[in-house]
């Protein structure tokens, strides 16, 4: 994974509390982001500054508790530490960002495990630098089934920043124009085009400032898709859209953003899950450098589009006591053919209308169904 816009490679020092006793001086060498509602504000940055000046912004946002956000797919934030992360028995690291669950789902109400979910991808690199150093995917939940590799995508820097727009709570409908490729599971190419939409609720530009390429590209991987609607669509303007974010199955693990900061469990990774670009396993000693890159392609009407946010990085192995007694995710076993056979005949446990009403069979209009295997789709029966 090697993006090909700017990297800044200035060294930052900032110091994350792991308990009162211990502490992790971590050095964030990339921000990278891709374009986003929240870019040029989370943190603040203006044209005027350098590269030294957008990190030391980064540092402060995270030194005051508050986020940085990587924008769409892409964006990502790499960093080093003092001192390698050891790869010990049970999770190595704590990711924090700031997810968090609804109260008020048309479906599961304050059971739900969905509400504002944005999920990154995390990489463990080995070597001297971000930029020689061999990159290593922390393999999640979703990597050997409905996760999308060799993911590429190209932005394309706006020519305005206001424009023709029908969209509910729009400025501008077709803003900043994408193109991307990835590989099926069954290793078919696939291809997308679509537009970032800017809303009337953040008027800066979405590109970040100090970009003056006219495209900007990343490379990575894809997860799933993860947002259901429960409202109107996007061009209602008479029926208010309710957007929820879900986490991919109560036990899925593996990504930043993608669980509360309170869940002591899965906002946790393992050096253990580590694997090469063929999806092999890897058994690391160590991690010189973390990257944290948006995850998912995906805009949620006047929402936005779905932007990883992270707020600290932890080092466990440092925190008084963890290791007598540290975290372990049994990550899930590489599927064979016979399982993708299974698990895409998953069959229906639960459906629901529009108002979240349970019903007995398909109906006319949006049916919300939830499989035995955890998903959960919107199906529109005409």
């Amino acid at each position: 994974m090697k993006p090909t816009t700017i990297l800044f490679a200035a060294l930052l020092q900032l110091t994350v509390s792991a308990n009162a006793q211990s502490q992790q001086t971590v050095k964030v060498l990339e921000y990278c982001p891709a374009p986003g509602q929240f870019i040029n504000t989370f943190p603040a940055i203006d044209a005027a500054m350098s590269a030294e000046e957008r990190l030391k912004a980064c540092q402060e946002q995270i030194e005051d508790g508050n986020l940085v956000c990587l924008g769409a797919a892409g964006g990502y934030i790499t960093f080093g530490f003092d001192e390698p992360i050891k790869n010990l028995r049970g999770s190595d690291l704590r990711i924090l960002g700031n997810a968090f669950y609804s109260q008020n789902d048309p479906v599961y109400g304050a059971s739900t495990i969905g509400g504002s979910v944005e999920p990154g991808i995390v990489y463990a690199g080995v070597g001297t630098s971000p930029e020689t150093a061999t990159w290593y995917e922390l393999a999640g939940s979703e990597y050997y089934t409905t996760e999308r590799h060799n993911f590429r995508i190209t932005y394309h820097k706006p020519t305005a920043e206001k424009g023709d727009h029908e969209k509910s709570h729009s400025v501008f409908d077709n803003y900043i124009r994408f193109t991307a490729t990835w590989d099926d599971a069954d290793g078919t190419k696939r291809d997308t085009t679509g537009y970032l939409m800017k809303n009337v609720f953040h008027p800066q530009t979405y590109w970040p400032v100090w970009e003056d390429k006219e495209e900007m590209t990343f490379s990575g991987a894809r997860l799933p898709n993860n947002a259901i609607n429960y409202g109107g669509d996007e061009y209602d303007t008479e029926n208010a859209q309710l957007w929820v974010t879900y986490r991919y199955a109560a036990d899925s693990y593996g990504y930043v953003d993608a669980a509360p900061n309170d869940d002591q469990r899965y906002t946790t990774f393992d050096l253990d899950w580590a694997v090469d670009k063929n999806g092999n396993p890897v058994n690391l000693t160590h991690a010189d450098f973390i990257r944290i890159q948006t995850g998912v392609l995906q805009h949620c009407g006047w929402t936005g589009e779905t932007s990883t946010e992270v707020s600290s990085v932890i080092n466990l192995h440092l925190v008084e006591g963890y290791d007598a007694d540290p975290i372990i995710i049994t990550p899930r076993p590489r599927p064979t053919a016979i399982d993708a056979i299974n698990a895409s005949a998953a069959k229906e446990t639960a459906r629901y209308n529009i108002s979240g009403q349970r019903i007995s069979k398909p109906q006319h209009g949006v049916n919300i169904v939830k499989y035995e295997d955890g998903s959960v789709r919107k199906i529109i029966i005409k």
